[in-house]
């Protein structure tokens, strides 16, 4: 098969993964039953842990409540796309950079775990927040800044001096 071939994503409402063609319908069925199946792992963990009270939570407490919202959301997605219309109006990806900013997002995610030991929770969070702004979300340098500073210094005072959660910090101890 010619690699011009498996390049074309959107063919008449239908997807064309390694020559197969999967309607929108069928992509939302699936990632649906992935999702449920996901929240069901986790949730079946999280009742490993204890889950404590709504005034007294456990360590199992907000990740079980997390996974009921997670595969509550999945089963609405497999119903929508089960009674739903027989083929989704839109394209998978709506643009050609979707699929490159997707990935560029992951990677912050991953950079940001990395990073996160080395220099600590605060300047960590600015670049991730600041690189976000910028490069995903197009904005300008002055707001990408006010933002990633803004959003670091809440979290900063929201967990480490009103929640009082130990951060991380960095290998210099800062």
């Amino acid at each position: 098969m010619q690699a011009s071939n498996l390049s074309k994503v959107q063919l008449k409402g239908k997807v064309c993964i390694l020559s197969w063609e999967i309607s929108m319908r069928n992509l939302d069925l699936i990632s649906g039953i992935v999702l449920f199946l996901f929240g069901l792992g986790i949730f079946l963990k999280t009742l490993t842990y204890p889950i404590g009270s709504v005034r007294s939570p456990g360590g199992g407490f907000f990740p079980l409540l997390g996974s009921i919202a997670l595969m509550g959301l999945a089963a609405v997605m497999v119903l929508q796309a089960l009674l739903g219309e027989k083929e989704a109006k839109g394209k998978f990806f709506p643009t050609k950079e979707a699929p490159k900013r997707i990935f560029l997002g992951l990677l912050s995610l991953v950079g940001f775990r990395y990073l996160l030991p080395v220099i600590g929770f605060g300047p960590s969070t600015f670049i991730f927040i600041f690189f976000l702004g910028r490069v995903l979300g197009e904005y300008g340098w002055k707001m990408s800044l006010l933002f990633s500073v803004v959003t670091a210094l809440v979290c900063y005072y929201l967990f480490q001096v009103f929640l009082k959660v130990p951060m991380p910090r960095s290998l210099l101890g800062i």
